[in-house]
């Protein structure tokens, strides 16, 4: 008797030790630059810099450069982090450099989009940043124009007007090209 219970805990024992564990992730940094940040043993340089501002509902939306290097290793990376101050709260996202191009792509597409892009009464068009930043577009054909806003992971829709949007894009695109400036002084 006292056997059956040892090869009955053991079987048990081995079953939960085989079963699959869904480890849940710790990992908070999901940008490359973030990531390369985390490094240890080697010194870790970080610029800042001012890429522009747009005014948002009762805030604004700021754009910051953002440059980390390492002498030890000869790595860089850039990025821009998009930080928003409305009422009395502040949310932030990181856009890798290499994230850049997609999301002005998609500034582009979401601020021109028309209702008729497809055959059902409504859509939504929604882009996002490996971060969580999002920038969304939703229309129906009740409607003549279709209506954007912004999103931080986890938080509510900032809604943006077409002056705000094409600001947006303008600001994120002038701040690429200081970022491109300061990789070709080097």
């Amino acid at each position: 008797m006292k056997l059956m219970k040892v090869l009955a805990m053991v079987s048990l024992g081995m079953a939960w030790l085989g079963a699959p564990a869904h480890a849940q992730s710790t990992n908070e940094f999901r940008t490359d630059i973030e990531t390369f940040e985390l490094q240890t043993n080697i010194v870790i340089v970080k610029g800042f810099g001012t890429g522009g501002t747009v005014s948002v509902g009762n805030g604004i939306l700021s754009i910051h450069l953002k440059e980390s290097f390492s002498p030890d290793t000869g790595g860089k990376w850039q990025a821009l982090v998009l930080d928003c101050s409305e009422g009395g709260l502040r949310e932030r996202a990181v856009v890798d450099y290499a994230e850049i191009d997609s999301l002005l792509k998609a500034l582009d597409y979401i601020r021109t989009v028309t209702y008729d892009v497809t055959s059902l009464p409504g859509f939504e068009a929604t882009y996002q940043t490996k971060d969580g930043f999002r920038v969304i577009g939703i229309g129906s054909h009740r409607q003549s124009a279709v209506q954007t806003f912004v999103q931080f992971d986890g938080c509510g829709r900032i809604p943006l007007n077409s002056d705000q949007i094409s600001q947006l894009r303008s600001q994120i695109a002038q701040a690429r090209q200081t970022l491109d400036e300061l990789k070709s002084s080097r």
